[in-house]
């Protein structure tokens, strides 16, 4: 099978360190508690933060890159997962607004020896990417873009965190807490269950 990956919230525990830095710099940078909807992936739907708050905060998102660790069993279960004969491609949106967020990645992925088959960075549209290299299962923590992917007829699993937004799971859309779920759903899809 060819497995879609994303990279941030992923392979990388890098969301939870976002989420960690935002709360501070909302706390300590700016002096107030703009939290509006504490379960939304996307900053803008998160805080009620002005478009210049927004940009004052894009440094601290070079150093969540690069301070990110690998999300536990990702390694492990990838390399499983290659093992089996399974093809493994990158398909994640870090680096859309800021380039050197794609060359931070690399090399996280290089610090980690994390080797996949292919590597999609600043992707927008998840969907035509994964259609283009037929992708047979997405694993992606964003859930608007896992209702994407999977309304498009691609079998997604949502990576989902604590706190964050759940979706009501379907044919094509099954939601996953850890890697240990993510091997044992793609092991029985290999087996036709």
């Amino acid at each position: 099978m060819k497995i879609g990956v994303d990279l941030d919230g992923v392979i990388l525990d890098s969301e939870i360190l976002f989420r960690i830095e935002a709360e501070i710099f909302d706390e300590d940078v700016l002096n107030k508690n703009s939290l509006v909807k504490r379960n939304e992936i996307l900053i803008e739907d998160r805080y009620n933060w002005s478009k210049e708050e927004r940009k004052r905060f894009q440094p601290y998102l070079r150093k969540v890159a690069m301070d990110a660790n690998l999300a536990p069993g990702a390694k492990e279960i990838i390399n499983l997962l290659k093992l089996m004969g399974h093809e493994i491609i990158l398909i994640s949106s870090r680096g859309d607004t800021d380039s050197i967020m794609q060359e931070i990645g690399k090399e996280s992925l290089r610090k980690y020896d994390i080797f996949l088959d292919k590597y999609y960075f600043a992707v927008k549209d998840k969907l035509q990417v994964c259609k283009k290299e037929n992708i047979d299962i997405m694993i992606d923590d964003n859930y608007i873009k896992c209702l994407d992917v999977s309304k498009g007829g691609i079998f997604t699993l949502y990576f989902a965190d604590s706190g964050m937004k759940l979706v009501e799971e379907n044919d094509k859309l099954k939601i996953v807490y850890n890697w240990g779920e993510i091997y044992r759903v793609i092991k029985n899809k290999q087996k036709g269950k």
